[in-house]
């Protein structure tokens, strides 16, 4: 599936909120079901392939459970999570 540059920050910027505010840094994760809730259906096919390019550039990782997988925020990576989100 080809995906715009737009639709791609747009998408990986709602993510990336998502994961901050329900505070996923390792311990807290969300499995790939909730991370697709809220988007338009139109769009949730692209979360899972966003998701993984953003696990490729090291800001987001994954982890296998029983249930599936988990994704949570790199927390080596927080300033560069702040400055694409435009947190102080």
């Amino acid at each position: 599936m080809k995906i715009k540059r737009s639709d791609y920050i747009i998408i990986s910027k709602a993510l990336l909120r998502k994961l901050y505010s329900a505070g996923c840094w390792g311990e807290g994760s969300l499995y790939e079901v909730h991370l697709k809730d809220g988007f338009p259906p139109e769009e949730k096919g692209k979360v899972l392939i966003i998701a993984n390019a953003l696990i490729k550039q090291g800001i987001v990782c994954k982890k296998r459970k029983k249930y599936g997988f988990k994704y949570y925020l790199n927390a080596e990576k927080r300033d560069k999570i702040k400055e694409i989100l435009k947190i102080i």
